[in-house]
């Protein structure tokens, strides 16, 4: 197993850890390609079901988001989480909604691509929002 391997692995678990202590039973997504980093997530106080996408660095990065961006719907979950440090013993996390996404995602300009810089999503209103999923 890789570096990066490990890395996205401890940003799965340190999101479930953070979920679950927050009564978010978290479930694997079906379908999900093995090595996904996207998880399901749903609790009785809350009617359906969330999909969360981790993304895990051990320093600071920017995120890719794929191609073919262009509405909430095009996104394939309903929060994104991103977790910078994660193999340190003080992880930060950044919380961003579909709408947060939108607001902050850039295009390559050289390519199809997406991303969030970290200068667009290292802000204290998107950090460690935990208590915010599953309110909008």
């Amino acid at each position: 197993m890789t570096s990066k391997m490990r890395t996205a692995q401890a940003g799965v678990a340190f999101a479930t850890w953070q979920l679950t202590r927050r009564d978010w039973e978290v479930l694997p997504v079906p379908d999900a390609p093995k090595r996904s980093t996207l998880l399901q997530i749903k609790k009785e106080s809350f009617a359906g079901e969330l999909l969360i996408q981790s993304r895990a660095f051990s320093g600071l990065n920017a995120v890719s988001l794929g191609e073919g961006i262009v509405d909430p719907n095009s996104l394939p979950f309903d929060w994104l989480i991103i977790s910078t440090n994660i193999r340190s013993d003080t992880p930060t996390c950044f919380l961003l909604n579909r709408q947060d996404v939108l607001e902050t995602m850039k295009r390559d300009p050289n390519g199809p691509l997406f991303w969030i810089d970290p200068l667009r999503y290292k802000l204290s209103r998107f950090q460690d929002r935990w208590d915010e999923i599953g309110l909008s």
